[in-house]
């Protein structure tokens, strides 16, 4: 099996003939919901070459996760059959491969998104090799090293390194002010909404009522118990909005929960709406321990049904038996004080590419320019089908 899986028909290939390229690695699918919208802003202004590449511990999971939110993944990197499962293993993997794909691409910047291991290591070896690195992140910045274990610390490390530093709201723990130092919005906000009818209206109305959203994905019989619970959550709490999914969705008591005017039952969401809802959701409560490790990573609390999940320092995942979910849900609102999206205007992977073209020089300001904004709102609506 080689390293790199070959470039495909993405962005890489149509703009070869651009001075300068940027590598948007990613390593978890939280973070391709923030890289993908970058690069299709790339490849929309057409002044720099963007190459993405999928790895970290399960690089084809990375890779699907771009290619379902319709942005191809140029270069798949593929780790060796016998990696241990330890972080230390999976690193040392990463190391030598990230630093091999570096010369062999020579790009004239690297863009890693937030504190993950993939982000860490491809910071490091772009720092070593003395290529630019652009580091955007979602305000996880915490005054606790930490919390959450490790990413944080791993932020502040990659902030260091960084010649580029994208934020979602103002300066960054960890990083000087300066004029490396932008607010551009968090870039998940940049993705398609929902394809979903039910699950778009379900966001809507949690977003029009100040109602906190939760996402209940539930697979396996054991955790019918969950859904029992749901009704008693409900009453406590009146601004809530629950969206439930997966197998457990087709059959009672799902169906019943179904008639509440606050829950929206949806068996199977696509995985762009899936990305979409947890980044949208206060908590997540299901049985899928993919799923709930994706959570923090777009700033959702988790709840884990009867999972083996070891707490270490600063965890946002609790593993919880099925029968105590609802009340650990309720637990977990308490302590949240209403915490909320940021708002959007739905430009922060413009203002990315901008920033990016900035420091090559291509632009003289690394703010958007309101006229863009104006123009690109103008074709977007031009392009949206009628009764949308």
């Amino acid at each position: 099996m080689s390293i790199f899986e070959p470039l495909t028909s993405g962005s890489a290939a149509v703009s070869a003939d651009h001075e300068h390229d940027v590598l948007l690695i990613a390593g978890s699918r939280p973070e391709v919901a923030r890289l993908a919208p970058v690069a299709s802003a790339i490849a929309a202004a057409d002044r720099i070459r963007g190459i993405t590449v999928a790895t970290g511990s399960d690089p084809m999971a990375v890779h699907e996760t771009f290619e379902a939110l319709g942005v191809a993944t140029d270069i798949t990197i593929l780790l060796p059959g016998d990696v241990g499962p330890a972080v230390a293993d999976v690193a040392a993997a990463l190391l030598t491969r990230l630093d091999q794909l570096m010369v062999d691409q020579d790009p004239s910047a690297v863009l890693v998104h937030g504190g993950g291991l993939a982000a860490a290591v491809a910071a490091s070896v772009a720092f070593w090799r003395r290529i630019p690195v652009v580091h955007m992140q979602a305000g996880m910045g915490t005054d606790d090293l930490l919390c959450p274990f490790p990413q944080e610390a791993h932020r502040r490390v990659i902030g260091q390194l960084a010649s580029l530093f994208l934020t979602t709201s103002g300066s960054a723990l960890g990083s000087p002010l300066g004029p490396n130092v932008l607010t551009i919005g968090d870039t998940v906000n940049s993705l398609p909404g929902p394809s979903d009818r039910n699950c778009r209206d379900a966001l809507e109305r949690a977003h029009d009522q100040h109602r906190r959203l939760v996402l209940v994905d539930l697979e396996r019989p054991s955790s019918l118990a969950v859904l029992g619970g749901l009704a008693d959550l409900l009453e406590r709490s009146p601004k809530i909005e629950i969206l439930v999914t997966g197998s457990l969705a087709t059959e009672e008591p799902a169906l019943s929960l179904a008639r509440h005017p606050r829950v929206t039952v949806v068996p199977l969401l696509e995985l762009p709406d899936e990305l979409a809802v947890l980044a949208a959701a206060t908590v997540v409560v299901s049985d899928d321990h993919e799923l709930v490790v994706d959570a923090p990573g777009l700033g959702t609390l988790a709840v884990l049904v009867d999972g083996p999940n070891v707490p270490q320092p600063g965890d946002s995942i609790r593993s919880i038996a099925a029968h105590d979910a609802a009340a650990a849900v309720a637990q977990v609102m308490d302590g949240d004080h209403g915490r909320r999206p940021a708002s959007s205007d739905g430009f922060e992977a413009a203002r990315a590419e901008q920033a990016v073209a900035w420091m090559f020089g291509l632009c003289r300001s690394p703010q958007l320019d309101p006229v863009v904004r104006s123009e690109q709102a103008e074709e977007s609506a031009a392009e949206e089908p009628s009764g949308a």
